[in-house]
């Protein structure tokens, strides 16, 4: 089932409207005919509530017991499966989200008048606000879209002879396969109006895709059990004063669990799945990735015979950052010199955080002249960079600065061809640069290949001087 959700501070479609008016939020994330279509679904839906309550009269004992029922059991599964829940709304920020209240929602739709109906709806999504992580204007909007459903599933059971059947009225055999039918279209109407209502203020805010509209089919089969449970909830709320009820709200708290828990552990795997690649602190690559992707680049150079450039870069005094800044101001130098090295590097280039404060750089088909060239663009930048911490003690920010890195370069073919022995080479490089003074790049001396020997003094055109400091 869909909700009206979007991309974590997109406000590229919101309208240019006053600060307090845009707190709101629902129109920071439209469109203008977006906006109108759900101005114009509040006010309809609103309205239908209205005229139910107001030509329904009042409810019977029966309805009042079943509408008693409903609520408690429904506060009861809200309370015992928050923790998780507060946890599985944070993960779905920006996707879709089947609420499993909607037993209860549908339960009521089949079994209670209108006014009892809508006061369910209420009442659940009023307790539900304060885990929901929804601005109130989208809230406001989901909940309207949620009583539309209800109040369709509703109408339709009471125009048919499921409201009947489901408070107790017998089921003659000859009436299975239309009572079948029949409940089966009050579950379509649930699923349609909260579809049209929210699908299509997605589409004008630009995603007339499918997906977005009807939901993929796992969020349809949750959606579908949920419903099938509402269908038992809204029969058992009768039998034996609730006690059948009361059985069945342990298999609801424990289904929402159950998904719950799945969900956790599907993001805690797609979570493992990217740090197993990836240095949690920086979003480098690590050498699980690095090594592979390092390896095949090297392959493919040679193959073209095309040279390669291998550099590893250290922070100078490390230890005095740490000791400066602390743990937490030293990592953010850590992030902002992973940022530097993405930035100026080129688009194919592997980045790598080998260890600690050392990082690993790949250039494929780069010469000497050009990886001399990357590697000065990325000591200038670290020179140059700045990092904004906040302080503990007020939150107050400030930029800290004057941080310097050592680098090392090693070509292939000229001084290897497998990545070991080119990262061995340029660590004697970079060792080279830290005890020349440090803030300096140094290139492996040329190795003589075989062929037309050379005056040892020459050197290749347009190359820096070897061991030149930057």
């Amino acid at each position: 089932m869909p909700s009206l959700t979007s991309p974590r501070g997109s406000r590229s479609a919101g309208l240019p409207l006053p600060r307090r008016i845009r707190g709101f939020d629902l129109l920071a994330h439209t469109t203008p005919g977006g906006f109108l279509w759900i101005v114009a679904a509040e006010v309809t839906i609103f309205a239908w509530a209205v005229a139910g309550v107001v030509t329904a009269g009042l409810p019977d004992a029966l309805s009042l017991r079943l509408f008693a029922l409903l609520t408690a059991f429904a506060i009861l599964h809200m309370e015992a499966t928050r923790p998780a829940e507060e946890r599985r709304r944070a993960a779905h920020l920006s996707g879709e989200h089947i609420d499993h209240t909607g037993v209860w929602t549908c339960a009521g739709a089949l079994v209670l008048p209108a006014p009892l109906v809508v006061a369910l709806v209420l009442v659940i999504r009023l307790r539900r606000y304060f885990i929901a992580r929804k601005p109130p204007g989208r809230y406001l909007f989901t909940t309207a879209a949620i009583t539309s459903s209800a109040l369709a599933a509703q109408a339709l059971a009471t125009a048919t002879p499921v409201h009947d059947w489901v408070r107790g009225a017998p089921v003659e055999p000859n009436q299975v396969l239309s009572a079948t039918f029949a409940v089966a279209a009050a579950f379509t109407v649930y699923y349609a109006a909260q579809t049209v209502v929210i699908g299509v203020a997605r589409g004008l805010r630009g995603d007339w895709s499918w997906v977005s509209i009807l939901g993929n089919r796992k969020e349809n089969a949750d959606l579908a059990i949920t419903l099938c449970l509402g269908l038992i909830a809204a029969w058992a709320a009768g039998v034996a004063y609730g006690l059948l009820l009361a059985a069945l709200s342990v298999v609801v708290v424990g289904y929402t669990r159950h998904t719950q828990r799945i969900e956790q552990l599907e993001l805690e795997r797609d979570r493992l799945e990217v740090d197993a690649l990836h240095d949690p602190l920086t979003g480098l690559a690590n050498q699980r990735s690095f090594n592979p992707a390092a390896a095949l680049a090297l392959v493919a150079d040679q193959a073209r015979r095309r040279p390669t450039a291998v550099m590893m870069f250290d922070l100078d005094r490390f230890k005095q950052v740490n000791s400066r800044l602390g743990h937490l101001g030293a990592n953010e130098v850590l992030k902002a010199l992973a940022a530097v090295l993405r930035t100026s590097v080129r688009r194919d280039d592997l980045v790598c955080r080998w260890g600690g404060e050392e990082f690993s750089v790949l250039l494929p088909s780069t010469s000497r002249a050009d990886a001399w060239v990357i590697a000065e663009r990325i000591r200038t930048a670290v020179a140059a960079m700045n990092v904004e911490l906040t302080k503990a003690a007020g939150g107050r920010t400030e930029l800290v600065g004057n941080f310097t890195i050592s680098g090392g370069i090693a070509l292939s073919p000229e001084h290897g061809t497998d990545l070991v022995t080119l990262q061995d080479f340029a660590d004697q490089a970079l060792a080279e640069a830290k005890d020349s003074g440090r803030n300096q790049v140094r290139v492996t001396p040329s190795v003589p290949l075989p062929g037309p020997r050379t005056h040892p003094g020459s050197q290749l055109a347009g190359d820096p001087p070897v061991g030149y400091p930057g």
